[in-house]
């Protein structure tokens, strides 16, 4: 198997989600896309993807069903919605609407930053994405609205990477403030 971008990124995750299951925090699993191997003969020469993906993980926390997609962005001031497909939103809109939990980890890896954005925050971004596709300062998501508005993950009490930190409800409390940028 080769090396991909986001295999560092993925192997924090994977070490955070370790850590919840041996302390009975959480389970949460990697999804694999299913693939169908190309054969020439006996041997495999090559595979492609079956269907899409949904998104990278999934499991439960404290009894809620959640959801997540890891995302990487090599900009320092934003991060493009061109990196989410259509039917990962799709994804999440109807996870949402069944009484779970979804959002994005998105890696800055020119900042060294993790953050956890949450799906109302998401959606208010996708859909004005949608509503104004090729107009200029409508296909990316800026730092400021992460630093505002997002939690910043962190290494906590041996977890790598503690994503789950703060996130018990914090979908259905969450008073969403449509006046983007403004620190809450």
């Amino acid at each position: 198997m080769g090396y991909h971008r986001g295999d560092v990124f993925e192997s924090m995750i994977n070490h955070a989600n370790a850590a919840y299951r041996i302390r009975g925090i959480a389970e949460i699993n990697k999804i694999a896309t299913p693939m169908k191997p190309i054969r020439r003969g006996k041997h495999i020469v090559g595979a492609f993807y079956e269907e899409k993906s949904i998104l990278d993980y999934v499991g439960v926390y404290k009894g809620i069903p959640i959801a997540f997609d890891a995302k990487e962005t090599s900009e320092e001031d934003r991060f493009p919605l061109n990196n989410i497909k259509p039917h990962q939103i799709e994804f999440m809109e109807r996870w949402i609407k069944n009484g779970g939990q979804a959002f994005l980890l998105v890696h800055f890896k020119r900042l060294n930053r993790v953050y956890r954005l949450d799906w109302i925050t998401l959606s208010w971004y996708w859909k004005q994405y949608k509503e104004n596709k090729g107009k200029k300062g409508f296909g990316s998501i800026p730092l400021n609205e992460f630093e505002c508005n997002c939690k910043l993950v962190k290494s906590k009490n041996g977890i790598v990477l503690d994503y789950l930190e703060g996130l018990e409800g914090c979908e259905h409390k969450n008073a969403y403030n449509e006046q983007k940028g403004i620190c809450r």
